[in-house]
């Protein structure tokens, strides 16, 4: 058996949101990249804008939590103030909101792929940084 671990996959604030809404078939394929042995991440602020956007619906903070408990995902807080500084960088420099700052700055460091539900979104905020961010659309086979 092989040691080698794939680099992580960091989720944006739309996956995180799709799974809070219940997105079944977004769950599933998660759920096959976790039994493959992919490790996923959950930037916190990326949860918290997912919980904003799904506030009122009874079950998105149970789901985000089922995701949260995948054997390969990892919730990545906002640890101190070296990392509140990167990610107030990262907001000046791409201009993207909190949430989704917090996805780049932590694929900046580790430099890792961002999964999305819309790549286009990603587009300007990767060319306004010294190394663009490698993004993953996750495109919906029905539209």
């Amino acid at each position: 058996m092989s040691d080698f671990t794939p680099a992580p996959h960091i989720l944006d604030s739309s996956v995180l949101a799709d799974v809070a809404r219940g997105d079944g078939d977004l769950i599933g394929f998660l759920q096959d990249f976790d039994r493959a042995g992919q490790p996923l991440v959950i930037p916190s602020l990326a949860a918290a804008g997912a919980l904003l956007d799904s506030r009122g619906l009874p079950d998105a903070q149970a789901l985000l939590a089922g995701l949260a408990a995948f054997e390969r995902a990892t919730v990545a807080p906002l640890d101190g103030i070296h990392q509140a500084a990167k990610l107030t960088d990262m907001m000046a420099v791409t201009g993207l909101d909190p949430w989704d700052a917090h996805a780049a700055a932590i694929a900046d460091v580790a430099v890792c792929p961002i999964f999305t539900l819309d790549a286009a979104k990603w587009r300007e905020p990767s060319r306004a940084l010294d190394r663009p961010l490698h993004v993953i659309e996750i495109a919906d086979p029905d539209r």
